[in-house]
């Protein structure tokens, strides 16, 4: 078959179809992965600033607990806390009454003079697991974990404060010295309503410097720390744990239990040995006037009895 000549025309080309834009579309496990690494990068940055957080604090800290070797704390932030007034004179450990160190060990932590640890971990976890369990504590705190509350935390016992006490007091058992510690604990702990530390302490009640108080009124400070804004002076001298008290007398209660208690744990753990195991070789009376004796009464607790007693005066 012959062909057609001449051939026929092409068909008239058609316009090219018009390509409409279409959104990019992402693999399904991509789109949704993006949120997820965005949240994991700001997970990520929030614990590293937490960490500088941390280690800032952690460094603070620790150049605290150090400077406490040459410082004493004017002030604590268990002192602020209680707001008032705070009175509050320091008194060097060899010019406190040995019968006022054993008391204090033996009733508060007789394991500090042998085993200077921040905490005892295994009774730690028990009051962990007490605390989980709604029941009550089994163990009192060790002197270095009261000493770092004192220093930097608050009061109330929440599990927070109980965890930094923890760490803190096992930073401060690495920069100071357990006779350092002792010292300390004697000098910031709460004794009276606005009184903190032995030295106050003494001179408020007994009318008498730390270093000449019997082993019977070192038993009766005991008495207070459970309950220092309870106590008071009777008049002409003594504690009292409850000032409504008719005729003021002494509470069966606080100091009863004091009195009963502290002399059997001062038996149990050695009594004066203590002072050996402390390394505390003798507790001197010194000069008059020598820095940090507490030989003269405080002028603030002088006006705090003068004031008291005009009160009383003018209630009669």
């Amino acid at each position: 078959m012959e062909a057609d000549w001449p051939p026929s025309a092409p068909p008239p080309a058609s316009s090219p179809p018009v390509l409409q834009p279409r959104s990019p579309r992402q693999p399904a496990a991509l789109s949704q992965s993006r949120p997820r690494r965005k949240a994991l990068r700001r997970l990520g940055h929030a614990l590293a600033y937490l960490a500088i957080v941390f280690l800032g604090l952690d460094f603070a800290a620790e150049a605290y607990f150090i400077s406490l070797n040459w410082v004493n704390p004017p002030v604590t932030a268990y002192m602020l806390e209680g707001g008032g007034e705070h009175l509050h004179d320091y008194v060097s450990l060899q010019y406190v009454s040995p019968y006022m160190i054993v008391v204090t060990i033996a009733h508060e932590d007789p394991q500090l003079p042998t085993q200077f640890t921040g905490v005892d971990w295994d009774q730690w976890w028990s009051r962990v697991t007490a605390y989980l369990n709604h029941s009550k504590d089994p163990y009192r705190s060790a002197i270095p974990e009261q000493l770092t509350k004192n220093l930097l935390l608050w009061p109330s016992k929440d599990p927070i404060r109980k965890a930094l006490d923890a760490v803190l007091a096992e930073q401060l058992v690495h920069a100071i010295s357990k006779q350092r510690v002792l010292e300390l604990y004697l000098n910031e702990a709460q004794l009276g309503p606005d009184i903190y530390g032995v030295c106050d302490a003494t001179w408020y009640y007994f009318d008498e410097p730390p270093d000449d108080i019997t082993l019977n009124q070192a038993y009766e400070l005991m008495g207070v720390l459970p309950s220092p804004t309870h106590a008071h002076r009777l008049p002409g001298g003594g504690i009292d744990m409850n000032p409504a008290t008719p005729d003021g007398r002494i509470e069966l209660g606080l100091i009863r239990n004091a009195e009963f208690y502290v002399p059997r744990d001062l038996q149990l753990y050695g009594g004066l040995n203590l002072l050996t195991e402390m390394g505390i070789t003798s507790t001197a009376h010194g000069e008059p006037n020598a820095p940090g004796d507490c030989r003269t009464m405080p002028p603030d607790i002088h006006d705090l009895i003068a004031a008291e007693q005009r009160s009383s005066t003018e209630t009669s």
